[in-house]
């Protein structure tokens, strides 16, 4: 299941919008001609699909649920753990397969060499699931986690604030006891700014837009005069 908004409005919608205004906004400069950026959420989503399209073409990713390579084999799945959390495995590529198969216990059971074997997966794909089922995330965690074997735990946001990776690199921030992920991408040569409190349902616009329009840390001013 898709993440909500994330693919659309997100993702589809505001990140290509986003990248358009950039990239006219260079253009503006280069050549002294603004643009009207048409970024509509249907044509973000559509592009981001190019990669799958290209699976397609190669034959490796099917129109049918659950046959496809990223989304019907047992080694590129989630599973519901002894005490029903859940963790996922992506072990791709043969080596992180072996590895992942070696720290399960079943490098020498032969019916699990073929890790392509599509007609196989249904059948490993219940093993795999018995197998998860039997220890809690954090056991499996502790297995496997740091290893080559692509897995990971299955967290939602409260939880991925406190994990070790995350919480080393900062991405997420509780500000006025509400949890905030933190500006994103970074930069070598300045420093991010930290977001204020969330505005209030009834706050009024202009106070909103006056903080917009401070300079920040990275020596950006972003201008609000043309929303006045």
């Amino acid at each position: 299941m898709a993440p909500p908004s994330l693919v659309g409005d997100i993702g589809g919608g505001a990140l290509y919008l986003a990248i358009g205004v950039l990239a006219a906004a260079m253009h503006a400069r280069d050549t002294g001609n603004g643009q009207v950026v048409d970024a509509a959420i249907v044509d973000g989503s559509a592009h981001m699909m190019n990669l799958l399209l290209s699976l397609k073409a190669a034959g490796q990713v099917a129109s049918i649920r659950g046959c496809s390579i990223l989304d019907g084999p047992h080694w590129y799945s989630t599973y519901r753990c002894a005490d029903g959390n859940f963790i996922s495995v992506g072990s791709l590529e043969p080596k992180f397969y072996a590895l992942l198969c070696k720290k399960l216990g079943l490098a020498g059971d032969s019916s699990f060499d073929d890790g392509y074997d599509r007609d196989a997966w249904p059948e490993l794909k219940q093993r795999f699931s018995e197998i998860f089922a039997m220890r809690t995330r954090e056991e499996w965690r502790a297995l496997l986690e740091g290893s080559d074997a692509c897995f990971a735990p299955v967290l939602d946001p409260d939880e991925a604030a406190r994990h070790p990776h995350m919480a080393a690199r900062g991405v997420y921030r509780e500000i006025d006891n509400i949890l905030q992920a933190m500006p994103a991408p970074r930069f070598s040569g300045s420093s991010l700014p930290i977001p204020g409190p969330i505005p209030l349902h009834h706050e009024d616009p202009s106070t909103i837009r006056r903080g917009w329009s401070k300079p920040d840390r990275c020596g950006i001013t972003a201008r609000t005069d043309c929303c006045e």
